[in-house]
């Protein structure tokens, strides 16, 4: 190749590189729209454009969530039967017609959604421990609260971080 031939083909491959990071992200699924608040608070909305809350790692995130629990329809929230917060928790809602409507993975104990009137099936997952409510009415201006607690060995809650 003569030096000419090497030149022109840098923008090619610019090109190429960006065509397909462009694919690549048109192509995955973006589920959610997220926003980290404070430290650890993460805060969006779905891509029906449902907002959510996730996080309430420690006294003071926990506190500040709490205070903003009104503003949402569903709180859950997730714990091992020790008393321990889990967090990293996949959380899955569906809408009475099986439309996926959260997919997502939390950043601590708490989860808020605001979500219209209706009734939805959630699914929880953390590690190999699942629950599932299913039918669960939502109504607007009334808040409806879900704890998870799983039993998780101790060795099972350090190795994952947990708090």
């Amino acid at each position: 190749m003569n030096r000419r031939t090497i030149l022109s083909s840098k923008p090619l491959w610019l090109v190429l590189i960006l065509g397909l990071s462009l694919l690549f992200l048109l192509g995955s699924p973006l589920r959610l729209n997220a926003l980290e608040l404070t430290e650890g608070i993460v805060s969006g909305e779905t891509a029906q454009g449902y907002r959510f809350m996730t996080g309430g790692i420690g006294t003071e995130e926990r506190n500040e969530m709490m205070q903003l629990v009104n503003q949402y329809d569903l709180a859950l929230s997730f714990a091992a039967r020790s008393g321990q917060y889990l967090s990293d928790v996949n959380i899955v809602i569906t809408d009475s017609k099986g439309r996926e409507i959260v997919n997502t993975i939390s950043a601590g104990p708490l989860f808020y959604a605001d979500l219209p009137r209706g009734r939805y099936n959630i699914k929880v997952v953390y590690g190999s421990w699942s629950e599932e409510i299913r039918d669960l009415e939502v109504s607007n201006g009334h808040l409806v609260s879900k704890v998870f607690h799983w039993n998780v060995p101790e060795n099972d809650l350090a190795r994952n971080g947990d708090f």
